[in-house]
């Protein structure tokens, strides 16, 4: 009898690059921005990236754009969700310090980057893209305090950047 074996060789991990980008805008303030400065046409999904954690609910903005002439593809995610903590649900008799009146709770996409305020994601398919250059371009604009390129495969919540 004969036997059969599948080779997966030609599976590959994902492959894009990713800027980190300090901020102090409001997501979609920062899509308008990088629409005009970088010729983009960032747009908001319908679907937010959301992520269940023990108490709180976190939705994560993200603005996308499919460059079908350069079959790039741009993401900006943000990276932080403030929320207000209930009372209610907390044990505020139990704790050593009690919950004030008002206290937030924050979450991040990456907790690994917690100063980052947004990421840029961009997923190219030819090798004519310049992570570089487009670093440059970021830099040059006045409301971003700064922005640098992110090595992906050194974080360990890289699975949060799959957004399929």
């Amino acid at each position: 009898m004969a036997v059969q074996r599948l080779v997966l060789d030609t599976i590959a991990e994902d492959d894009y690059d990713l800027i980190a980008i300090h901020c102090t805008l409001a997501s979609y303030r920062l899509a308008f921005i990088l629409n005009k400065h970088l010729n983009l046409q960032l747009f908001r999904k319908k679907k937010d990236i959301n992520f269940e954690y023990d108490t709180v609910s976190a939705n994560f903005p993200l603005f996308q754009y499919h460059d079908h002439f350069k079959y790039n593809t741009y993401s900006l995610l943000g990276n932080k969700f403030r929320t207000k903590i209930d009372t209610s649900t907390a044990s505020a008799t139990t704790d050593l310090f009690p919950i004030i009146e008002g206290m937030y709770a924050t979450k991040y996409l990456i907790p690994e980057l917690k100063n980052v305020d947004y990421f840029l994601k961009i997923e190219a398919e030819t090798s004519e893209f310049s992570c570089k250059s487009l670093t440059t371009q970021l830099l040059n604009i006045t409301q971003v305090i700064t922005a640098y390129t992110v090595d992906y495969s050194q974080l360990k919540s890289k699975n949060n950047l799959i957004l399929e």
